[in-house]
């Protein structure tokens, strides 16, 4: 074999590798869209179940005090959340921490 032999034959490998790895991405891209909405609205639902018990002054200990602090940063950080939840948690979160 020689090296032009070795090189149309790695090039071929290069240009499948990157068909597959772009047809895999088409397939699973809309699978993480839809995973990454529902994680969305879970913590969302979280959030807002939170509020209203803090908004109720409902009795909540420190560990899920520390809890919806780690999902409220989990939403709008790594999942963009902004909403009406940044506003309510920003009015009655401050004095928490």
């Amino acid at each position: 074999m020689d090296i032009l032999d070795l090189i149309i034959k790695l090039s071929s490998l290069i240009v499948a590798v990157g068909v597959i790895l772009s047809n895999i991405n088409k397939i699973f891209n809309p699978i993480y869209k839809k995973i990454n909405e529902l994680e969305k609205n879970q913590c969302k639902n979280f959030l807002v179940d939170f509020l209203a018990r803090k908004e109720n002054n409902e009795k909540i200990t420190d560990s899920q005090i520390n809890r919806a602090y780690e999902v409220y940063d989990h939403y709008i950080n790594d999942l963009k959340g902004n909403s009406f939840i940044k506003d309510k948690w920003e009015r009655l979160m401050d004095d928490e921490r």
